[in-house]
């Protein structure tokens, strides 16, 4: 296991507790979500358990331990398909079959360096009418140890995530910034201390105390940027 993978796989169980915030993550895409799902870096399936009323979820990973950890947890054999995909070098053979109205895509095109080849193949094996769902880190400012750690080649804003979708054959929808009290932690952390691990205690004090009344907040007031930046495109 290569030590990105080593750093992405801890940080994947050190996230598995936080239950509050993903559940956050889940409840602002909910409205764009439909039955027969393609998930893309699943990892170890933190936010795949969110989908497992669907019809079908296909939950996907580079990582063949990942796929492993999928198929140990999640897999049935019919409604849940843990299956390996290599997003920065995806192949549309085999996947027609699926017929996905949503792909779901959490955190994973910063990882991909031709993120416009990504994003065409996600728009390639989509039903027409389907939905992209794109999560990325947000503003390169805040680009710092763990970004490179774990090997992030960006971080974006609406203007250089919403053109690509563009080009790969997307109508954007919606596009919407969450956690904007993140932005203060992850500077700190990744410009001023310059950590290169999560921590964990400060994700779980992240978690219990602040997250649950940072949506509420945010639900009152949509904030002009965040540590996250949330894209719907329709094929």
């Amino acid at each position: 296991m290569s030590s990105i993978e080593h750093s992405m796989i801890a940080d994947l169980e050190i996230m598995a507790q936080a239950n509050n915030y993903q559940n956050w993550m889940f409840r602002k895409i909910a409205p764009y979500v439909g039955q027969r799902i393609l998930e893309v870096g699943a990892g170890i399936g933190n936010f795949t358990r969110l989908l497992l009323d669907r019809d079908l979820v296909v939950p996907t990973d580079l990582s063949a331990l990942c796929v492993s950890k999928l198929q140990q947890r999640l897999s049935d054999g019919l409604h849940v398909q843990p299956r390996l995909l290599d997003l920065g070098n995806p192949s549309n053979d085999g996947w027609s079959g699926f017929q996905f109205d949503t792909i779901i895509c959490l955190n994973v095109l910063e990882h991909v360096e031709d993120h416009l080849r990504a994003l065409e193949f996600m728009h390639s094996v989509l039903e027409p009418g389907g939905r992209a769902v794109i999560l990325v880190p947000a503003f390169q400012f805040l680009y710092g140890t763990i970004d490179a750690k774990i090997g992030h080649f960006r971080r974006y804003r609406r203007g250089n995530l919403l053109p690509v979708m563009r080009e790969a054959g997307f109508t954007v929808e919606h596009s919407f910034y969450m956690n904007v009290i993140g932005i203060a932690g992850w500077f700190w952390n990744n410009r001023v201390r310059c950590i290169k691990e999560e921590d964990a205690r400060q994700i779980q004090v992240f978690d219990r105390y602040i997250a649950p009344w940072a949506e509420q907040l945010e639900k009152l007031i949509p904030p002009p940027l965040g540590l996250s930046l949330i894209a719907i495109g329709q094929k």
